[in-house]
């Protein structure tokens, strides 16, 4: 099983995407985000079973005691086309966002790591449903219309651990909370 680093969101940030988990699975679109049963959360890097875990939770430990939580706003709704389709929830990319992915990915670069996850490729999102049935073209458009009236507009959110987890079925491996407010070592951004 590989393992992810995640930022996971604050509890009123992940309420409405959980609403969104809840009725793209009443429209028959997508179950698997609530059956993995973990929160919203934008998955910072994955790695392959095999590797090092305890350098693994060594470095998100250090880095998350220097972090402090992520301020976030969602702005928009994203697709991944290939190989399945992935309709995801978009976060403004910022500077914070960037150089946290970076720091972690330093810390991490002697781990084999997924290389969509790798800073370059690495597409911040959460995931809101993958894939349709086989052939089926509408399934993208439907999902759309499912969730175009829960779409407030511009979200804000907070993620507030650093988490370690093993997947699937998901497993936390650590948790580290994150406190508001600025990062308290300016080296560990």
């Amino acid at each position: 099983m590989p393992y992810a680093v995640t930022l996971r969101l604050d509890a009123a940030a992940a309420r409405p995407i959980e609403a969104m988990w809840r009725a793209l699975a009443e429209a028959g679109l997508h179950e698997d985000a609530l059956r993995l049963g973990y929160p919203p959360h934008v998955t910072l890097t994955i790695h392959p079973d095999g590797v090092d875990t305890q350098a693994l939770r060594r470095d998100v430990a250090r880095l998350a005691a220097a972090w402090a939580a992520v301020p976030l706003r969602f702005s928009g709704l994203g697709t991944f086309v290939a190989p399945e389709p992935v309709l995801w929830l978009a976060p403004v990319v910022t500077e914070t966002l960037l150089a946290h992915h970076r720091s972690l990915s330093g810390a991490l670069a002697d781990l084999p790591c997924d290389p969509h996850y790798r800073p370059g490729a690495w597409v911040p999102h959460v995931t809101l449903a993958k894939g349709g049935a086989a052939g089926d073209p509408g399934w993208m458009g439907r999902a759309f219309d499912c969730l175009a009236p829960l779409w407030p507009g511009v979200v804000p959110a907070r993620a507030d651990c650093l988490d370690l987890v093993r997947f699937r079925p998901v497993a936390v491996l650590a948790c580290h909370p994150l406190p508001a407010g600025l990062a308290h070592a300016a080296a560990g951004v």
